[in-house]
């Protein structure tokens, strides 16, 4: 039996960011986005985990080591104190954010990349899971085959 297990690496990072639609009025962006229509930034606090087979020769799915280099040289120096709006675009929601962040894993960590969760606040996250990085990891490979 083939011995599988799930690894998580946590990273924090500081972003500022603005949720607003240059096509709603100041109104509509308040009504919609509240205090968030507004510049601001959060201490953000992300969790990327793959899943994968334990190898037998080094008891491991990935090292941590080297999990934890490729999120921070594909992902967090990149938006680590910058603008999310001018670094990311579109509307920087944490659930658009998600998506940014496993477009930019999923070249380094392919179908092993599991999840990745990303926290706005204490208590507020959005996540992505097998299902949905299984379909952008497809999309992607359509992309490169065209």
């Amino acid at each position: 039996m083939e011995r599988v297990a799930v690894i998580t690496c946590e990273f924090t990072f500081e972003s500022s960011h603005q949720l607003r639609r240059a096509d709603w009025s100041d109104a509509e962006n308040e009504a919609v986005f509240g205090n968030c229509a507004r510049l601001h930034g959060h201490s953000y606090r992300l969790l990327v985990s793959l899943r994968g087979a334990i190898d037998a020769a080094t008891g491991m799915v990935r090292n941590f080591r080297d999990v934890k280099r490729i999120v921070r040289e594909c992902v967090v120096s990149r938006i680590d104190h910058q603008h999310l709006d001018q670094v990311v675009g579109g509307l920087t929601t944490a659930e658009n954010l998600c998506y940014w962040i496993a477009a930019q894993l999923l070249p380094e960590f392919g179908p092993a990349l599991y999840r990745v969760e990303l926290w706005e606040t204490r208590n507020s996250f959005a996540a992505l899971a097998e299902p949905e990085l299984a379909a952008l990891g497809e999309s992607q490979r359509r992309l490169l085959t065209v």
